[in-house]
C-alpha cells in the first residue's frame, strides 16, 4: 500500500518544490567543490568506441551520440536499465507492465522493437525469435556499468543487421576499477526490493576479478480497471568477470552470467487446440539464462591492435503454455590499424550460429519447431584525414543471412572542426532489418468468430518464407560546441526514408478440418509492402549553474508517415506511427548540497501516443543522497511523483497492459 502522503500531493506541487529547492540550495553552495570530476570539455572529450569500434572523442564522431555514465545512472536512483535510458534524447521509454518495455529510438514503438540493436560487453541480445530484445532478462548491476553509448541512427555498417535506427552499447567496468567489497539493498511500498552483494580482488600480479549475487522483487502494478494486478517479477542473477595482463602487450577478459527469472501477466488468447475457445487468465512466464565471453586484446603498435571476442548465450524461456529455448555461439575478429598519416582502419571479420527450440503455445506454433542458422559478416572502414580540421569516414559491412542471403550496408560520415570546440558533422547510410522467425515460420490464431451459415470462422496469421530484409536509407546532420566553460549543447537532425516494411496481407480463405472442430480460415500472411519516412531531430545541451549545480535539457521530435505501398491491402500499416510520442521534453537537474548530501532530479514530458489512447503524461523523479565518510551512502528516491497512475504503452498483443504509479524506496550501499 502507498503511503498516504504520497498519493494525495497535488500534481505540479513536487516539481515546483524541487525547482524552488535547487535554486535556494544552489546560492548556499562552496564554489570550491566541483560538481563532478569531469569538467564540460572532458564530457565532450569522452572516449567512446560504438560509432567505430575503436576508441574516438566523442566531439570527433560523426554520429548522434549519447553517453549515460556511471554517475548519471548512480544519480538517477534508477533501479533497472529501461529506467535508465528515460534520460538520452531521442529515446523512447514505454513501460507495459511490471517486467515489459516499449524501448525505441526514434519511432516503431514496440513490444519486441525491430529496428534497435543492444549490446552488453559485445554481446548482442537481440533475440532471432522476433526480432526484439527481452528487457526483463537484460539486469547488469548498475553499479557495475562504466558507460552506455546511445548511438541514434543507423550502426549497420559496424554493428551490421538491425542496427536501424540506433545501437545501444552497455559497457561494464573493468574488474581493476571494482576491488574490495560492495554490499546495497532497497527497499519500498507494493513488495519492491533489491539487494546486491559484491566483491573484487586480485589474481597474483597480473590478474583481477570479481563476483557478484543480486535479488529483485518487484510487486504487482494497478491493472486498467483499478484492482490489483498479476504482473509481479522477481529475478535472481549471479556473475563474475576477471581481467588480465597477459603482458605488456596482451590483455584478456573472461566474464560470464548466470539468471533466473518468475514473473507475471495476464492474457487473453484463443486455444488453438480447443477452438473457439478464448479466455482471460493470470500466467507464469519462467527464464533460466546464462552466458560466457571472453575478449583478448593485443596491441601491436600505437597504430595497430586486435581484438579476438567469442561468447556462448543460452535461455529456456516458458511462457504461454511453451517453451523458447536458444543457443547462439559468436566468434568476432577486429583490426584497427593506421596507415600513413591519412588514414586510420577498422576492419573485422565475425562468424555466428544459433539454434532454438520452439515449442507450440497456447495459440501459436512455429514451423519448423527447430531451427538453426548461421550468419558470416565482414566489414571495413576507413577514416581519412582531408584537412587538419575535415575528416571523412567511409566503409560498408557484408554479411550473409539464412534468410535473405548476401546483405550491405554502406555509411559515410564527414566531420569538421572549425575550432577545437566546435563540430560538424553530417553522415549517409543504409541499414536492414533481417527477417526472424516470426517473419518467416510463424503460425499464430488471432480470432474466432460465428459464421452466418453456422460455421466457424478463424483468423490465422502466417509467416512467409519469401519475406525481404526491411531497408533504411538515413542522411543526418549534427554539431556539437563547448559554447562557453559553463555551457555545452549537442543538436541533431534526420531524415529516414524506409522499404519493404512489413505488413499483414489477406488472402482467399480455405476450410480445414484438423485441429477440430472444422473451420474456415480467414488467413494474413507477413509481407513487405509498406513504406516510411521519418524526420525530426533532438537537442541537448549541459549547463554548470555553478561548481555544484548542473542542469541538463533535452528535446526530441519526430515526425512519421508510414504507409502500404499500391499493391498492399494492409489496412492497418498507417497506425505504426501511433506508436511514437511526436514530442519529448527532459530537464535534469544534478546538485551537491553540503555536508555530502546531493539532490538529484528528473523531469520528463512525454506526448500522447496511440492517437491519444495514452495520453500524453509528465513524470518527476527525484533522489536525495547522504554520503557518510567513504564507504557508506544512504538514499531515498522517488518515482513518478506527479501523478498516482499512469499508462504508457498499450499495444502489447495479448498482454494487458498496466498502470505506472508512485513509488518511493530507501537504499543503502556500504563499500568495504
Amino acid at each position: 500500500m502507498r503511503p498516504k502522503s504520497i498519493q494525495t500531493w497535488p500534481l505540479g506541487t513536487l516539481a515546483v518544490l524541487v525547482l524552488l529547492g535547487a535554486s535556494a540550495c544552489a546560492q548556499t553552495l562552496d564554489p570550491a567543490k566541483d560538481l563532478t570530476n569531469m569538467s564540460l570539455e572532458d564530457l565532450l572529450d569522452v572516449q567512446v568506441t560504438s560509432v567505430s569500434k575503436k576508441e574516438q572523442k566523442l566531439s570527433q564522431a560523426g554520429a548522434a551520440v549519447y553517453v549515460i555514465t556511471q554517475e548519471d545512472i548512480h544519480r538517477s536512483g534508477a533501479t533497472n536499465i529501461p529506467d535508465v535510458l528515460r534520460m538520452a534524447p531521442g529515446v523512447d521509454v514505454a513501460q507495459i507492465s511490471a517486467n515489459l518495455w516499449a524501448i525505441s529510438i526514434r519511432g516503431f514503438g514496440d513490444r519486441y522493437t525491430d529496428k534497435v540493436l543492444v549490446l552488453i560487453d559485445g554481446r548482442s541480445v537481440f533475440t532471432p525469435t522476433n526480432s526484439g530484445v527481452y528487457w526483463d532478462q537484460q539486469d547488469v548491476p548498475l553499479e557495475d556499468i562504466e558507460r552506455i553509448e546511445v548511438i541514434r541512427g543507423p550502426g549497420g555498417t559496424i554493428w551490421g543487421a538491425n542496427a536501424v535506427n540506433g545501437v545501444i552499447n552497455i559497457i561494464t567496468k573493468s574488474a581493476k576499477a571494482t576491488q574490495g567489497g560492495l554490499v546495497s539493498a532497497s527497499a519500498g511500498p507494493n513488495r519492491n526490493a533489491q539487494g546486491l552483494v559484491q566483491y573484487g580482488s586480485t589474481i597474483g600480479q597480473k590478474g583481477s576479478y570479481r563476483v557478484f549475487g543480486k535479488y529483485f522483487n518487484a510487486g504487482n502494478l494497478t491493472a486498467a480497471d483499478g484492482t490489483e494486478a498479476a504482473d509481479g517479477w522477481h529475478t535472481a542473477h549471479g556473475g563474475f568477470r576477471s581481467d588480465w595482463d597477459l603482458s605488456s602487450r596482451d590483455t584478456l577478459t573472461v566474464q560470464g552470467d548466470l539468471q533466473r527469472i518468475n514473473e507475471g501477466s495476464t492474457i487473453t488468447t484463443l486455444f488453438s487446440n480447443a477452438l473457439p475457445l478464448e479466455a482471460t487468465l493470470n500466467t507464469r512466464t519462467t527464464v533460466g539464462a546464462g552466458n560466457l565471453l571472453g575478449r583478448w586484446n593485443r596491441t601491436f603498435s600505437n597504430r595497430s591492435d586486435t581484438s579476438l571476442q567469442v561468447y556462448y548465450d543460452g535461455y529456456d524461456r516458458r511462457e504461454n503454455g511453451g517453451l523458447e529455448s536458444r543457443k547462439t555461439f559468436d566468434l568476432d575478429f577486429n583490426h584497427h590499424l593506421a596507415i600513413g598519416t591519412r588514414h586510420d582502419v577498422v576492419w573485422g571479420l565475425g562468424y555466428r550460429v544459433t539454434s532454438d527450440n520452439l515449442t507450440p503455445q497456447f495459440n501459436l506454433l512455429y514451423t519448423p519447431q527447430r531451427r538453426t542458422d548461421n550468419l558470416f559478416s565482414a566489414f571495413i572502414q576507413d577514416e581519412i584525414k582531408l584537412a587538419n580540421s575535415l575528416w571523412l569516414t567511409v566503409g560498408s559491412k557484408v554479411e550473409h543471412n539464412a534468410y535473405t542471403g548476401f546483405e550491405y550496408e554502406p555509411g559515410a560520415q564527414l566531420v569538421w572542426k572549425p575550432t577545437k570546440r566546435q563540430a560538424v558533422w553530417a553522415s549517409v547510410a543504409r541499414a536492414i532489418r533481417q527477417p526472424a522467425r516470426s517473419d518467416t515460420d510463424l503460425e499464430i490464431d488471432i480470432a474466432a468468430f460465428p459464421l452466418d451459415n453456422g460455421g466457424l470462422g478463424v483468423v490465422k496469421l502466417l509467416g512467409d518464407e519469401d519475406r525481404k530484409a526491411e531497408k533504411l536509407i538515413a542522411y543526418q546532420v549534427g554539431y556539437r560546441a563547448q559554447v562557453t566553460k559553463h555551457l555545452s549543447l549537442d543538436a541533431a537532425t534526420f531524415m529516414n526514408f524506409y522499404s519493404r516494411l512489413q505488413t499483414t496481407e489477406p488472402e482467399d480463405p480455405y476450410f480445414v478440418t484438423s485441429p477440430g472442430p472444422p473451420h474456415l480460415v480467414f488467413p494474413l500472411f507477413f509481407d513487405d509492402k509498406a513504406h516510411a519516412s521519418t524526420y525530426g531531430g533532438e537537442i541537448f545541451a549541459n549547463w554548470n549553474v555553478t561548481s555544484r549545480w548542473r542542469i541538463s535539457p533535452g528535446y526530441a521530435f519526430i515526425h512519421m508517415n508510414v504507409a502500404p505501398d499500391a499493391t498492399s491491402l494492409d489496412t492497418t500499416v498507417a497506425a505504426t506511427a501511433l506508436n511514437t510520442p511526436k514530442h519529448k521534453f527532459e530537464v535534469r537537474s544534478l546538485l551537491n548540497l553540503p555536508h555530502n548530501f546531493s539532490w538529484d532530479s528528473s523531469f520528463y514530458h512525454v506526448a500522447s501516443m496511440a492517437g491519444g489512447a495514452v495520453p500524453g503524461y509528465n513524470r518527476l523523479d527525484t533522489r536525495l543522497g547522504w554520503r557518510t565518510g567513504e564507504h557508506t551512502e544512504f538514499s531515498i528516491v522517488g518515482q513518478n511523483l506527479l501523478t498516482p497512475r499512469h499508462f504508457e504503452f498499450t499495444d502489447a498483443y495479448e498482454i494487458h497492459h498496466t498502470q505506472m504509479q508512485r513509488s518511493v524506496y530507501g537504499k543503502i550501499t556500504w563499500r568495504f
